[in-house]
């Protein structure tokens, strides 16, 4: 018998041959050692992690990975969050469109919260001019739209009066009889139907800009120029609206004559509604009010002894809105 030659240690090459299979998940793995004249060849079988994904490997380098879920599929990858000035601007949009549609709920929806995000000047000025034309023709008409949030029909039942039916919704038997067309608060009729608002509204005095805002829960209705107090003396903080005067009489709070209702001299005007502060600076004060004023040049100013002084006609709109003990005024 012919013996195998051996050949030299380290003459020879070591040839290592990969077979892999594309769907089973696994390969063989062949080595031939040369090394030795004893042939050396193995098959190897190994296993081969799973992918998560059909892509060859090292092409998915630099790019978002999808996340894989627990059953084993994969979701696309989150964008990235917009800024808020792009949040802003998106609601914009959203709202112009919505009025070029005819939603007047939506855009007024989508510039409310635009508002509360914060914007430049010439977008506050758009916002606030548009939202307070949508608060006239949504909450401060007879017109009810299908799916707005902030307001309803209710039909009127026996025993009713108008300010029991206010009184359900948090807002003024004036506001309802204004809307509603009513000139008698007092000549309502069974089977009526009236369009109530879901109240109750909240006002925003700004001591920087001397403007009031007025608000039905977190959506902007109408802005009104204020007259405040000399020498920073309207207290900052939440207030609680008090008690509500038709006609008051003036009692001047550093002494002094009382000054009848209708006396050209009132400086209240023809509104007066009272305020409790509840919160900050204003806690415990319980003799400031918001009325109107016979000074119409300290609007806009800080001329008064702490109340809030509004325009006549303007004071007319708010106090109808404002309610006892559910309405609230912020000055900050």
């Amino acid at each position: 018998m012919a013996r195998r030659r051996r050949r030299k240690s380290g003459s020879g090459l070591t040839t290592i041959m990969l077979v892999a299979a594309a769907a089973g998940g696994w390969y063989w793995l062949y080595r031939s050692d040369s090394r030795d004249s004893e042939i050396d060849n193995t098959l190897v079988l190994a296993t081969q992690p799973t992918l998560s994904t059909d892509r060859p490997l090292g092409t998915n380098i630099g790019r978002p990975q999808p996340e894989v879920t627990e059953k084993g599929g994969t979701r696309p990858s989150a964008k990235p969050e917009m800024t808020t000035p792009q949040r802003t601007q998106s609601l914009i949009n959203a709202g112009k469109q919505a009025l070029t549609g005819k939603d007047l709920i939506a855009a007024r929806t989508h510039f409310s919260e635009a508002l509360s995000l914060g914007v430049d000047d010439a977008d506050e000025k758009f916002l606030r001019g548009e939202l307070s034309r949508l608060g006239n023709e949504t909450i401060f008409s007879p017109r009810i739209i299908d799916g707005d949030p902030l307001v309803g029909r209710y039909i009127i039942n026996t025993g009713d009066t108008l300010g029991k039916i206010a009184g359900k919704f948090f807002v003024s038997d004036d506001l309802l009889a204004t809307i509603n067309g009513i000139r008698n608060k007092n000549l309502i009729r069974v089977g009526q139907a009236l369009k109530v608002i879901h109240g109750p509204f909240r006002a925003v005095a700004n001591k920087k800009t001397f403007t009031l805002d007025l608000y039905i829960g977190s959506t902007f209705a109408r802005q009104y120029r204020i007259g405040l107090g000399e020498d920073g003396s309207t207290p900052t903080g939440e207030w609680q609206v008090g008690t509500k005067l038709k006609n008051p009489q003036y009692y001047p709070p550093r002494g002094g004559d009382i000054i009848a209702a209708d006396d050209p001299a009132n400086p209240l005007g023809e509104r007066w509604i009272g305020l409790i502060g509840i919160n900050g600076d204003a806690m415990g004060q319980r003799r400031y009010g918001i009325h109107g004023t016979i000074e119409q040049d300290s609007i806009g100013r800080n001329a008064s002894l702490g109340c809030i002084r509004m325009y006549n006609k303007d004071v007319e709109q708010l106090y109808d809105c404002l309610v006892s003990k559910h309405s609230t005024v912020t000055v900050e």
